[in-house]
Protein backbone atom coordinates (compact mmCIF):
# COMPACT_ATOMS: atom_id res chain seq x y z
CA UNK A 1 0.00 0.00 0.00
CA UNK A 2 1.15 3.16 -1.10
CA UNK A 3 -1.04 5.66 0.60
CA UNK A 4 0.07 6.64 3.35
CA UNK A 5 -2.67 8.23 5.91
CA UNK A 6 -2.75 9.61 9.46
CA UNK A 7 -5.20 10.87 11.60
CA UNK A 8 -5.63 14.27 12.73
CA UNK A 9 -6.95 15.25 15.84
CA UNK A 10 -8.35 18.47 17.09
CA UNK A 11 -8.89 19.56 20.43
CA UNK A 12 -12.25 18.81 20.68
CA UNK A 13 -11.09 15.13 19.34
CA UNK A 14 -8.20 15.15 22.07
CA UNK A 15 -10.75 15.80 24.62
CA UNK A 16 -13.15 13.29 23.64
CA UNK A 17 -10.52 10.55 23.58
CA UNK A 18 -9.43 11.36 27.45
CA UNK A 19 -7.61 14.06 27.15
CA UNK A 20 -8.69 15.04 29.93
CA UNK A 21 -8.05 11.92 32.33
CA UNK A 22 -5.52 13.13 34.56
CA UNK A 23 -4.91 9.77 36.42
CA UNK A 24 -4.49 8.12 33.34
CA UNK A 25 -1.92 11.10 32.33
CA UNK A 26 -0.39 10.31 35.32
CA UNK A 27 0.41 6.69 34.94
CA UNK A 28 1.20 7.21 31.18
CA UNK A 29 3.57 9.70 31.97
CA UNK A 30 5.29 8.37 35.08
CA UNK A 31 5.39 5.15 32.22
CA UNK A 32 7.78 7.20 30.34
CA UNK A 33 9.82 8.50 33.20
CA UNK A 34 10.30 4.73 34.07
CA UNK A 35 11.30 3.71 30.64
CA UNK A 36 13.57 6.73 30.15
CA UNK A 37 15.23 5.74 33.70
CA UNK A 38 15.64 1.92 31.91
CA UNK A 39 17.54 3.61 28.73
CA UNK A 40 14.63 2.78 26.60
CA UNK A 41 13.77 6.50 25.24
CA UNK A 42 15.87 8.77 23.14
CA UNK A 43 15.30 12.26 24.05
CA UNK A 44 17.64 14.80 22.41
CA UNK A 45 18.12 18.34 23.34
CA UNK A 46 15.33 20.98 23.15
CA UNK A 47 15.17 23.53 20.36
CA UNK A 48 14.45 26.90 21.53
CA UNK A 49 13.91 30.45 19.53
CA UNK A 50 13.96 33.29 21.83
CA UNK A 51 13.33 37.01 21.34
CA UNK A 52 15.97 38.08 23.75
CA UNK A 53 19.00 36.88 25.89
CA UNK A 54 18.22 38.00 29.47
CA UNK A 55 17.09 35.37 31.82
CA UNK A 56 13.54 37.59 32.14
CA UNK A 57 12.70 36.95 28.02
CA UNK A 58 11.01 34.16 28.44
CA UNK A 59 8.22 34.86 31.11
CA UNK A 60 7.79 38.71 29.03
CA UNK A 61 7.92 37.78 25.43
CA UNK A 62 7.71 33.95 24.84
CA UNK A 63 9.74 31.73 22.74
CA UNK A 64 8.92 28.73 20.49
CA UNK A 65 10.08 25.30 21.24
CA UNK A 66 10.53 21.84 18.74
CA UNK A 67 10.51 18.96 20.97
CA UNK A 68 11.84 15.48 19.40
CA UNK A 69 11.28 12.22 21.46
CA UNK A 70 11.14 8.30 21.32
CA UNK A 71 9.79 5.96 23.66
CA UNK A 72 9.85 2.49 23.41
CA UNK A 73 8.77 -0.06 25.28
CA UNK A 74 5.05 -1.30 24.47
CA UNK A 75 4.46 2.66 22.99
CA UNK A 76 7.58 2.62 20.70
CA UNK A 77 6.46 5.60 18.89
CA UNK A 78 8.81 9.33 17.98
CA UNK A 79 7.15 12.13 18.40
CA UNK A 80 7.77 16.00 17.99
CA UNK A 81 5.80 18.92 20.00
CA UNK A 82 5.87 21.81 18.39
CA UNK A 83 4.93 24.90 21.19
CA UNK A 84 4.99 28.58 21.22
CA UNK A 85 4.77 30.01 24.33
CA UNK A 86 3.06 33.70 23.91
CA UNK A 87 2.50 35.89 27.01
CA UNK A 88 0.55 38.31 25.62
CA UNK A 89 -2.68 35.54 24.58
CA UNK A 90 -4.90 35.41 27.46
CA UNK A 91 -5.37 39.58 26.74
CA UNK A 92 -6.44 38.06 23.10
CA UNK A 93 -8.58 35.34 24.01
CA UNK A 94 -6.01 32.70 22.98
CA UNK A 95 -3.72 30.30 24.94
CA UNK A 96 -0.71 31.36 26.62
CA UNK A 97 0.88 27.56 24.95
CA UNK A 98 -0.29 26.40 21.41
CA UNK A 99 1.42 23.10 21.16
CA UNK A 100 0.95 20.47 17.98
CA UNK A 101 2.29 17.01 18.15
CA UNK A 102 3.45 15.03 15.38
CA UNK A 103 3.78 10.94 16.03
CA UNK A 104 5.98 8.82 13.35
CA UNK A 105 6.24 5.17 13.17
CA UNK A 106 9.55 4.16 14.17
CA UNK A 107 9.59 1.32 11.18
CA UNK A 108 8.73 3.05 8.09
CA UNK A 109 8.79 6.82 9.37
CA UNK A 110 5.42 7.19 8.15
CA UNK A 111 2.89 9.76 10.23
CA UNK A 112 0.27 8.11 12.28
CA UNK A 113 -1.12 11.53 13.66
CA UNK A 114 -1.27 14.87 14.08
CA UNK A 115 -2.93 16.20 17.16
CA UNK A 116 -4.00 18.96 19.35
CA UNK A 117 -0.52 19.35 21.90
CA UNK A 118 -1.82 22.35 24.17
CA UNK A 119 -4.26 19.82 26.45
CA UNK A 120 -1.61 17.33 26.30
CA UNK A 121 0.54 19.66 27.40
CA UNK A 122 -0.72 21.28 30.15
CA UNK A 123 -2.02 17.55 31.56
CA UNK A 124 1.34 16.10 31.76
CA UNK A 125 2.56 19.32 33.42
CA UNK A 126 0.39 18.52 35.71
CA UNK A 127 1.03 15.20 35.77
CA UNK A 128 4.50 15.48 36.47
CA UNK A 129 3.28 17.20 39.53
CA UNK A 130 1.17 14.76 40.73
CA UNK A 131 4.04 12.02 40.26
CA UNK A 132 6.70 14.07 42.82
CA UNK A 133 4.03 14.65 45.03
CA UNK A 134 3.05 11.25 45.24
CA UNK A 135 6.55 9.82 45.75
CA UNK A 136 8.09 12.46 47.35
CA UNK A 137 5.57 14.35 49.57
CA UNK A 138 5.19 13.44 53.32
CA UNK A 139 2.47 10.81 53.70
CA UNK A 140 -1.21 12.08 55.04
CA UNK A 141 -0.74 15.59 53.63
CA UNK A 142 -3.75 17.58 53.60
CA UNK A 143 -2.84 21.19 52.39
CA UNK A 144 -1.31 22.39 49.23
CA UNK A 145 -0.69 25.92 48.00
CA UNK A 146 -0.85 27.31 44.49
CA UNK A 147 1.33 30.27 43.32
CA UNK A 148 -0.35 31.54 39.97
CA UNK A 149 -3.76 30.97 38.96
CA UNK A 150 -3.37 30.36 35.13
CA UNK A 151 -4.32 27.75 33.01
CA UNK A 152 -1.42 25.75 34.62
CA UNK A 153 -3.23 25.99 38.01
CA UNK A 154 -5.90 24.16 36.46
CA UNK A 155 -3.66 21.24 35.71
CA UNK A 156 -1.73 20.97 38.99
CA UNK A 157 -4.91 21.41 40.71
CA UNK A 158 -6.43 18.39 39.80
CA UNK A 159 -2.97 16.56 39.78
CA UNK A 160 -2.75 17.33 43.15
CA UNK A 161 -6.23 16.27 43.98
CA UNK A 162 -5.40 12.65 42.38
CA UNK A 163 -3.00 11.86 44.47
CA UNK A 164 -3.67 14.15 47.92
CA UNK A 165 -6.43 13.43 50.34
CA UNK A 166 -6.85 17.14 50.21
CA UNK A 167 -8.57 19.49 52.49
CA UNK A 168 -7.46 23.12 51.58
CA UNK A 169 -5.40 24.65 48.52
CA UNK A 170 -4.60 27.79 49.15
CA UNK A 171 -4.14 29.73 46.05
CA UNK A 172 -2.55 33.42 45.14
CA UNK A 173 -1.85 35.35 42.08
CA UNK A 174 -0.45 38.31 41.42
CA UNK A 175 -3.72 39.52 39.79
CA UNK A 176 -6.57 38.67 43.22
CA UNK A 177 -9.56 38.61 41.10
CA UNK A 178 -8.18 35.45 39.26
CA UNK A 179 -6.77 34.14 42.31
CA UNK A 180 -10.98 34.40 43.63
CA UNK A 181 -12.43 33.32 40.48
CA UNK A 182 -10.03 30.15 40.20
CA UNK A 183 -11.21 29.38 43.86
CA UNK A 184 -14.63 30.25 43.24
CA UNK A 185 -14.40 28.06 39.74
CA UNK A 186 -13.15 24.88 41.62
CA UNK A 187 -15.06 25.30 45.32
CA UNK A 188 -17.46 22.60 44.49
CA UNK A 189 -15.28 20.02 44.39
CA UNK A 190 -15.05 18.92 47.98
CA UNK A 191 -12.15 21.09 48.95
CA UNK A 192 -11.27 24.21 50.43
CA UNK A 193 -10.42 27.03 48.01
CA UNK A 194 -8.91 29.69 49.86
CA UNK A 195 -7.37 32.86 47.80
CA UNK A 196 -4.85 34.38 49.82
CA UNK A 197 -3.24 37.91 49.60
CA UNK A 198 0.40 36.76 49.72
CA UNK A 199 2.45 34.22 48.30
CA UNK A 200 3.81 34.14 51.73
CA UNK A 201 0.51 33.47 53.19
CA UNK A 202 -0.03 30.36 50.77
CA UNK A 203 3.39 28.63 51.40
CA UNK A 204 3.29 29.49 55.32
CA UNK A 205 3.56 26.06 57.11
CA UNK A 206 1.65 24.48 53.73
CA UNK A 207 3.31 20.77 53.07
CA UNK A 208 3.15 21.03 49.45
CA UNK A 209 3.66 23.94 46.98
CA UNK A 210 3.37 24.47 43.93
CA UNK A 211 4.99 27.24 41.42
CA UNK A 212 3.02 28.39 38.59
CA UNK A 213 3.63 32.10 37.66
CA UNK A 214 5.11 34.07 35.13
CA UNK A 215 7.05 36.11 37.60
CA UNK A 216 9.90 37.47 36.07
CA UNK A 217 11.93 37.52 38.90
CA UNK A 218 12.73 34.98 41.66
CA UNK A 219 10.64 35.55 44.92
CA UNK A 220 10.22 32.97 46.72
CA UNK A 221 13.05 31.95 49.76
CA UNK A 222 13.73 28.86 51.98
CA UNK A 223 12.40 30.59 54.63
CA UNK A 224 9.13 30.36 53.30
CA UNK A 225 9.28 26.77 53.00
CA UNK A 226 8.54 24.41 56.29
CA UNK A 227 10.92 21.67 57.19
CA UNK A 228 9.54 18.48 55.49
CA UNK A 229 7.37 20.20 52.66
CA UNK A 230 7.94 20.11 49.06
CA UNK A 231 8.21 22.23 46.02
CA UNK A 232 7.43 22.24 43.03
CA UNK A 233 8.72 24.39 40.60
CA UNK A 234 6.51 24.48 37.31
CA UNK A 235 7.74 27.90 36.50
CA UNK A 236 11.45 29.04 36.06
CA UNK A 237 12.10 31.69 38.30
CA UNK A 238 10.00 32.23 41.53
CA UNK A 239 12.43 30.03 43.66
CA UNK A 240 15.40 31.91 44.90
CA UNK A 241 18.88 30.54 45.04
CA UNK A 242 18.76 30.05 48.89
CA UNK A 243 15.51 28.04 48.79
CA UNK A 244 17.35 25.71 45.61
CA UNK A 245 20.43 25.50 47.78
CA UNK A 246 18.97 25.08 50.91
CA UNK A 247 17.21 22.17 50.42
CA UNK A 248 17.31 18.26 51.63
CA UNK A 249 16.85 16.67 48.47
CA UNK A 250 17.14 17.70 45.04
CA UNK A 251 15.26 16.17 42.05
CA UNK A 252 14.85 17.13 38.12
CA UNK A 253 13.53 14.95 35.42
CA UNK A 254 16.17 15.01 33.33
CA UNK A 255 19.61 16.75 34.09
CA UNK A 256 20.52 17.98 31.09
CA UNK A 257 17.61 19.35 29.89
CA UNK A 258 17.07 21.01 33.26
CA UNK A 259 20.38 22.19 33.29
CA UNK A 260 20.65 23.52 30.06
CA UNK A 261 17.84 25.99 30.01
CA UNK A 262 19.47 28.97 31.58
CA UNK A 263 16.34 29.99 33.15
CA UNK A 264 15.47 26.87 34.69
CA UNK A 265 16.39 26.97 38.86
CA UNK A 266 18.80 24.35 38.59
CA UNK A 267 20.62 26.22 35.85
CA UNK A 268 20.75 29.22 37.62
CA UNK A 269 22.20 26.99 40.98
CA UNK A 270 24.70 25.70 38.79
CA UNK A 271 25.97 28.90 37.62
CA UNK A 272 26.30 30.22 41.03
CA UNK A 273 28.57 26.79 42.15
CA UNK A 274 25.80 25.97 44.53
CA UNK A 275 24.66 22.84 43.43
CA UNK A 276 26.33 19.74 41.69
CA UNK A 277 25.13 17.01 39.35
CA UNK A 278 25.86 14.40 41.75
CA UNK A 279 23.55 15.91 44.19
CA UNK A 280 20.36 16.41 41.85
CA UNK A 281 18.61 13.25 41.67
CA UNK A 282 16.38 12.20 38.07
CA UNK A 283 12.55 11.51 38.68
CA UNK A 284 12.92 8.43 36.51
CA UNK A 285 15.79 7.14 39.04
CA UNK A 286 13.64 7.53 41.83
CA UNK A 287 10.55 5.98 40.22
CA UNK A 288 12.73 2.88 39.97
CA UNK A 289 14.61 2.98 42.93
CA UNK A 290 18.36 3.55 41.67
CA UNK A 291 18.41 7.27 43.51
CA UNK A 292 16.93 7.65 46.81
CA UNK A 293 14.22 9.93 47.37
CA UNK A 294 13.41 11.84 50.57
CA UNK A 295 14.67 9.28 53.48
CA UNK A 296 13.17 11.35 56.67
CA UNK A 297 9.84 13.48 56.97
CA UNK A 298 11.69 16.48 58.09
CA UNK A 299 13.78 16.98 54.67
CA UNK A 300 12.54 19.95 52.53
CA UNK A 301 12.31 18.30 49.02
CA UNK A 302 12.82 20.66 46.02
CA UNK A 303 11.90 19.41 42.54
CA UNK A 304 12.15 21.04 39.44
CA UNK A 305 10.72 19.48 36.34
CA UNK A 306 11.45 21.63 33.03
CA UNK A 307 9.06 19.32 31.34
CA UNK A 308 9.92 16.39 28.31
CA UNK A 309 9.35 15.80 25.14
CA UNK A 310 8.95 11.63 26.05
CA UNK A 311 5.91 13.08 27.98
CA UNK A 312 4.43 14.77 25.67
CA UNK A 313 4.65 11.73 23.14
CA UNK A 314 3.54 9.48 25.56
CA UNK A 315 0.71 11.30 26.38
CA UNK A 316 -0.46 11.66 22.49
CA UNK A 317 -0.08 7.78 22.14
CA UNK A 318 -2.76 7.81 24.64
CA UNK A 319 -4.93 9.43 22.95
CA UNK A 320 -4.47 8.46 19.65
CA UNK A 321 -4.95 4.81 20.58
CA UNK A 322 -8.38 5.68 21.98
CA UNK A 323 -8.92 7.74 19.55
CA UNK A 324 -8.46 4.82 16.74
CA UNK A 325 -10.38 2.58 19.42
CA UNK A 326 -13.27 5.06 19.42
CA UNK A 327 -13.25 6.42 15.58
CA UNK A 328 -12.54 9.80 16.74
CA UNK A 329 -10.50 12.02 14.54
CA UNK A 330 -10.18 13.22 10.80
CA UNK A 331 -8.33 10.18 8.18
CA UNK A 332 -5.75 12.49 5.83
CA UNK A 333 -3.97 11.46 3.31
CA UNK A 334 -0.39 12.84 2.61
CA UNK A 335 -0.02 11.12 -0.52
CA UNK A 336 -1.96 8.87 -2.65
CA UNK A 337 1.10 7.94 -4.37
CA UNK A 338 4.37 9.37 -3.26
CA UNK A 339 6.28 11.01 -6.01
CA UNK A 340 9.80 9.31 -4.99
CA UNK A 341 10.25 5.84 -3.41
Amino acid sequence: MSEARFLFLSQEDVVAAGGLEMTETIEIVEHALRLHGQGDAVLPRKVSIFWGDDPGTEEREGRIMAMPAYVGGDLDVAGLKWIPSVPDNPSRGLPRGIGLIVLTDRTTGLPLAVLDGTVVSAMRTGAVTGISVRALANPGARVAAILGAGVQARTQLMALRCVLDLEEVRVWDVDQGRARAFCEREADKGVTMLPVESAHAACLDAPVVVAATMAPEPFVPLSWISEGAIFVSISSLDPMLDLIAGSDVLVCDVWEHESGHASRPFARALEQGLVSRDRVAQLGEVLLGIRPGRTHPSQRVFVSPVGLAIEDVAGAMRIYRRAEELGIGTPLALWKEPIWS
